[in-house]
């Protein structure tokens, strides 16, 4: 839980630094142009401090989609994070509740085997005295591997949920800046694969799609976490499968080597979906840069400017 809290912070400090060592968005000091409107989700907002914008999206989910009068996108993030909040703590919940109330069945176990091995202290190598300490460790056991299971699946879900706010922050910061100027410099496609190579997401914010870099910083950190939280789980099985071959406990060799194969499987698929996600960011920066100014209503206004050598133009009208 403190390592997970610890990555959050430094990840949000990296994101807060980031944002202000960037440059000053370039306009073209033509007024008509400026105002255009560059994507077709842009609304009309006085609500522009980019101050609180920060604010709100980071202690509220969606807090600042609805700040900025984006109701539908802050509505659609604010559904999902708390239904994510509930599914995340509720669970934690349920769970420990059903471990209190199955928790006298457990210690009436366990003393009722304690028992009968405190009954024949004098005979340690009976076949039943063996017996009974086997049933004993192995009641033990699987209590602790519940539990352990239970904590890596809350690391997931609470990583996942993470996840989910951060892309909110971005995409919060990524509507603010593109409704406020018009930035007119090119995106170099080279420029923007070697930047998502170096650093996955930095491509997609040198191209200013924030909220695009936000979803995949969301993918990564859960993946990431539930990738070592797995690889945890596989450390912890393959101990006790370890110490079950020591023992030649052939029953415990059968569940561990199969539980070290099921975690090992989840623990791929993370691998599997952080691989993907570095190389659709390269992609995807790529793709974007090239196709920067398609729909960009400043590259069409001064494309007669761009182009006097051409005595015909051609003009759209909708």
């Amino acid at each position: 839980m403190l390592k997970l809290k610890n990555c959050f912070s430094a990840f949000f400090l990296f994101f807060t630094a980031f944002v202000f060592a960037q440059e000053a968005q370039h306009n073209t000091g033509v007024p008509a142009i400026d105002t255009l409107k560059r994507f077709d989700w842009d609304i009309e907002t006085k609500n522009n401090s980019q101050a609180m914008v920060h604010l709100t999206s980071f202690v509220f989910p969606g807090g600042g989609q609805f700040y900025t009068k984006h109701y539908v996108r802050g509505g659609f993030l604010f559904a999902f994070e708390s239904a994510l909040i509930y599914e995340t703590f509720y669970n934690k919940y349920r769970q420990r509740r059903e471990f209190n109330k199955n928790i006298r069945e457990f210690k009436d176990s366990v003393e009722f085997y304690s028992e009968l091995l405190s009954s024949e202290p004098e005979s340690p190598d009976t076949s039943v005295w063996k017996a009974t300490e086997k049933a004993k460790k192995r009641i033990l056991s699987n209590e602790e591997s519940k539990k352990k299971a239970s904590r890596d699946l809350w690391n997931s879900e609470l990583a996942w949920l993470a996840g989910l706010h951060i892309y909110g922050i971005f995409d919060a910061y990524g509507i603010w800046r593109n409704n406020n100027g018009h930035n007119t410099e090119t995106h170099n496609a080279t420029s923007a694969l070697w930047r998502a190579a170096l650093i996955p997401g930095w491509g997609q914010i040198y191209n200013n799609e924030y909220g695009k870099a936000g979803m995949l910083y969301m993918g990564l950190f859960g993946s990431a976490i539930s990738y070592h939280s797995r690889q945890k789980m596989v450390e912890y099985h393959s101990e006790k499968l370890h110490i079950a071959k020591a023992e030649e406990d052939s029953q415990g060799i059968s569940i561990e080597e199969e539980k070290v194969l099921f975690f090992r499987k989840k623990r791929n698929q993370y691998i599997w979906a952080i691989a993907l996600f570095y190389i659709y960011s390269m992609a995807d920066a790529t793709v974007d840069a090239m196709l920067h100014d398609f729909d960009s209503p400043t590259y069409f206004v001064m494309l007669p400017t761009l182009n006097r050598g051409f005595s015909a133009e051609l003009g759209f009208s909708f």
